[in-house]
């Protein structure tokens, strides 16, 4: 958190509300399971085999053809630190990944 806030330029204690921006991350959250789930359920029904590997794999090319070049070109252009950018991909590639897992786990229906 600390390291993040530096890099973000964020000051601690600024009096800014955090409910707003965690109901809006909540909310995004939501949408990307939704995504993920779909797309995983496209998926097992293309490859077949295990569900739940297919929604990590799903996940994981998800996430490197949208979120990856997408937080490093921004980055790159608003002249943010590297490590910024290595941080906030690696915080969506472990949520991704954990999504993945709950919804690989709970499996795809067949009707």
């Amino acid at each position: 958190g600390n390291y993040w806030m530096k890099m973000a330029k964020v000051a601690p204690g600024s009096g800014r509300s955090a409910a707003r921006p965690i109901l809006l991350a909540l909310a995004a959250s939501f949408v990307s399971a939704w995504v993920l789930a779909g797309s995983a359920a496209i998926a097992q029904s293309f490859y077949g085999g295990s569900f739940l590997a297919n929604s990590l794999v799903t996940a994981l090319i998800l996430w490197a053809g949208f979120t990856a070049v997408r937080f490093i070109t921004h980055d790159a252009f608003e002249g943010r630190p590297a490590g910024l950018a290595v941080l906030n991909v690696a915080h969506e590639l472990v949520m991704l990944l954990v999504m993945a897992l709950v919804i690989g786990l709970f499996g795809i229906s067949s009707a």
